[in-house]
């Protein structure tokens, strides 16, 4: 089988291709799990197709109880879908509701995870888009203000027109910030 630059073999399919999305959010959510049980935390998986959050976590000296969306990347760029609705996020709690970001890089251990409020990012994210249509095209054309995505990359630097780029320092004081569940 295929080798990776750290030894490992990554998942393939039937065919021998490498298996990327669904695998690789199972591979984001199953470290958030670890990286919190390691931590102390109480923490619960949300019913399979929960399409709201994936991990309960609970703190019980403070009895603290948060829910948590993973999102999990290997390309350092972390996108959302607009729902039909206009919402990126489903039921949006105004507190205790965090989204954390795992960055997998090349490998497990090349990994950074973001621990970001979600309301926080949901504002960021909009605010970036904004700004982004706000900017005509390369050929000066308006950009269509419905396009059904979010994006933000955590590596290069923000464009005159786009926003959306550095969120590896914009996020800095969220990287490991385990801590803001307790």
């Amino acid at each position: 089988g295929r080798v990776l630059d750290d030894g490992f073999q990554p998942l393939l399919g039937a065919a021998g291709e490498v298996v990327v999305s669904v695998s690789r959010g199972n591979v984001g959510e199953h470290l958030v799990m670890a990286e919190l049980l390691y931590r102390g935390f109480d923490a619960y998986w949300a019913d399979r197709g929960n399409p709201a959050f994936d991990i309960s976590c609970h703190w019980n000296e403070t009895g603290r109880a948060t829910r948590l969306r993973v999102k999990t990347t290997s390309n350092h760029s972390a996108i959302w879908k607009v729902k039909k609705s206009g919402v990126v996020f489903l039921d949006l709690q105004p507190k205790d509701d965090f989204t954390v970001i795992v960055d997998m890089g090349r490998s497990l251990r090349d990994r950074d995870i973001y621990i970001v409020d979600t309301n926080d990012l949901q504002a960021g994210l909009e605010s970036d888009y904004a700004f982004y249509v706000s900017h005509p095209k390369r050929d000066g054309t308006p950009r269509k203000g419905e396009q059904g995505m979010r994006c933000i990359r955590f590596h290069g630097e923000e464009k005159p027109t786009d926003l959306g780029w550095g969120y590896n320092k914009k996020f800095a004081s969220h990287c490991e910030a385990w801590d803001q569940l307790k």
